[in-house]
């Protein structure tokens, strides 16, 4: 009993009535002085297309979610590699020839590789694109890919692969790439 009387001497407060008592302090209101919220300009393309594939920007806007899929791109051919010209004299080699390749973007006058997006595999070396030209039926080795004939610089196509950062072939972009699978015209060139 000694020791619950103890306890509950101890927890009783202690006030001095010669302490004042503490007075709180009024800060002034703060008032946010914040910028206006900036209007954001709409993207430059869409993200995908009606026929639910995508844009050259809506790849790169979600590479993760994309990435080792197959898929469809809408684009225009902005670029196709062509082999350099070999005059070859007396014991001079001829530079190494790449593998086919080609560069398609949202907009058919995109020059800056950035904004491209690299497709490969629709063909293993330039005389397959050669005998397809001349309106040979032509696939790649592996036989998956019928090789085609009417890729044009300016031509609107969607082309159907796989977005990957390699390909079978040995290219390799950090923003990835298309290993071709199939490809429609959209649109032609305009001839000039």
């Amino acid at each position: 009993m000694l020791a619950g009387v103890l306890l509950s001497a101890g927890c009783e407060q202690i006030t001095s009535a010669s302490e004042p008592e503490a007075e709180a302090e009024q800060l002034p209101k703060i008032v946010p002085n914040l910028p206006e919220v900036p209007t954001l300009p709409p993207p430059p393309f869409p993200t995908t297309y009606e026929d639910e594939s995508y844009s050259v920007y809506g790849l790169r806007l979600r590479p993760t979610k994309v990435l080792d899929t197959d898929l469809a791109v809408t684009g225009y051919i902005v670029d196709i590699y062509e082999p350099p010209v070999c005059k070859k004299r007396k014991n001079e080699e001829c530079p190494k020839v790449a593998a086919p390749h080609m560069f398609i973007a949202d907009t058919a006058d995109q020059t800056d590789r950035v904004e491209q997006l690299l497709v490969v595999g629709y063909a293993d070396n330039q005389e397959q694109l050669a005998r397809a030209r001349r309106g040979r039926k032509t696939t790649t080795i592996s036989g998956e890919v019928v090789v085609p004939r009417d890729l044009k610089v300016g031509n609107e196509v969607r082309v159907k692969g796989h977005f990957r950062l390699m390909s079978s072939g040995g290219f390799n972009t950090s923003n990835g790439l298309i290993e071709f699978a199939s490809h429609e015209t959209l649109a032609k060139a305009e001839s000039k």
